[in-house]
């Protein structure tokens, strides 16, 4: 009965009143022949041959609610409104932005003051719509010799680790002692350490490929003497002694994605020796390198994210294996031109080697992401979200992927948070709501923001 007041007295009479408005106001007409073009788009392009007023326009997709109720247009301030599954954020996003549009000219046409105060007000208030997403990746860890080539190509990196290990192991007089967990098939870090002057270094790895090629590469620099390949995860493996210094490069473009931080909580406690004497260098980490690791996080546009679905022959799609309820993201190299970042990043994660019990098994962060007026035309193509590692070897070396000069093994992770870019007003804010899950098995991040509709 409800609806077909509205549609007798509202909807169907919109002809005549605009006749009758044209004789008032002038705005009147313009207002209503608006709504007339919007009504006419609505119907043809969402509903195609359906009839504008019948139960499968209002009632299938608002109820028996007359347009304008929370039904319809949601409310601010409740449960069920901008962002909850209503019937009005089930609609298309086109279809709900012509409608939020068309509330304010229906108003003074309508004939019905609660209605015209309703949908002045969802008019006037903004709605918003929720996006999620989930990263959940496993086989990162599969590398292969040009992998490791690739971290040891990295200049920044290798020779931040190559002077911190010099600068530890200064002063030891050849007695310190050395575990490198995840050593590859170049035993980079493990042979680093040897050539810097420990007496034995373990270098552990899971692969057995990769602490096959490790043992051909520590034999040609002629260090198997000092330097013992143990085949195993880190986690289950026993050392024959517990050491002085640990070494580590485990650490994936998103920071924590490789499993680091179960892997250090174990190894200090059951690998390091308590109190060792060490060179310089280490800080308040002496043990250990490196100091810590964080991942930066940044609202971007992604300039070819209208054409996403050729990623995987651009060798931008992400090569881990997606968990079911998990997408898959990008991971573009650190010089792309292809993203533009909409505001200054912030830290998502900021894991610490030498105090990993600090880290909870799930970590929630709200971060706020200001847009500036410049960026107006690049936050019409917001895409998503991109992440990178920032390292802190030790006290004096810290690399970070974003502003590198040269190329970096890490690359840029990016969540499309839709899977078309959508506009945002700048200048404006955008709030991220993400969650690290370091319990699940892989690590699980879980990603969700508002956009206007």
């Amino acid at each position: 009965m409800a609806m077909n007041r509205f549609w007798k007295g509202g909807i169907a009479a919109l002809p005549d009143r605009c006749s009758a408005a044209r004789q008032r106001r002038p705005w009147h007409h313009r207002a209503a022949a608006a709504c007339l073009r919007m009504l006419t788009t609505v119907t043809a392009f969402h509903f195609g041959a359906l009839a504008l007023g019948s139960r499968s326009f209002f009632g299938d997709h608002f109820g028996a609610a007359a347009p304008g109720s929370r039904s319809v247009f949601g409310s601010p301030d409740a449960a069920a409104g901008p962002g909850s599954r209503s019937a009005f954020a089930m609609l298309p996003l086109p279809q709900r932005r012509q409608l939020l549009a068309l509330a304010p000219c229906l108003a003074p046409l309508s004939g019905s003051a609660a209605f015209a105060e309703q949908a002045q007000g969802a008019a006037a208030a903004t709605a918003t719509m929720r996006l999620v997403r989930a990263i959940a990746e496993n086989g990162l860890e599969d590398w292969q010799t040009k992998d490791y080539e690739a971290m040891r190509d990295d200049e920044p990196r290798t020779k931040g680790y190559e002077a911190a290990i010099q600068r530890r192991l200064k002063g030891t007089n050849g007695q310190a002692t050395v575990v490198d967990i995840g050593t590859g098939s170049l035993a980079l870090l493990a042979i680093m350490a040897a050539k810097a002057g420990a007496k034995k270094v373990y270098a552990i790895d899971k692969n057995i490929p990769a602490a096959k090629a490790a043992r051909e590469a520590i034999a040609k620099e002629g260090l198997q003497d000092k330097i013992e390949v143990i085949e195993g995860d880190s986690l289950q493996v026993t050392l024959p002694e517990k050491v002085d210094l640990m070494v580590s490069e485990l650490i994936g473009s998103i920071a924590t994605q490789e499993g680091v931080e179960a892997i250090i909580k174990d190894a200090k406690k059951r690998f390091l020796k308590d109190g060792s004497a060490l060179g310089e260098g280490g800080g308040d980490c002496p043990q250990i390198i490196p100091s810590r690791t964080q991942t930066r996080i940044a609202p971007v546009r992604y300039r070819n994210h209208r054409v996403k679905y050729g990623a995987a022959k651009r060798g931008v799609m992400s090569r881990g294996k997606a968990e079911p309820g998990t997408v898959q993201p990008l991971r573009l190299k650190s010089k792309t031109n292809d993203l533009v970042f909409l505001s200054e990043p912030q830290l998502l994660e900021d894991f610490s080697f030498c105090n990993p019990d600090a880290t909870a098994s799930q970590v929630d962060r709200s971060l706020k992401f200001d847009i500036s007026a410049k960026l107006a035309e690049d936050a019409k193509d917001f895409s998503g979200f991109a992440m990178w590692t920032r390292l802190v070897i030790d006290d004096e070396n810290v690399v970070e992927v974003r502003g590198q000069k040269q190329t970096s093994h890490w690359a840029y992770v990016v969540v499309l948070m839709a899977d078309e870019p959508q506009p945002l007003p700048a200048p404006s804010s955008i709030t991220l709501e993400a969650s690290v899950d370091y319990s699940a098995k892989p690590v699980r991040y879980t990603f969700a923001t508002e956009v206007p509709v």
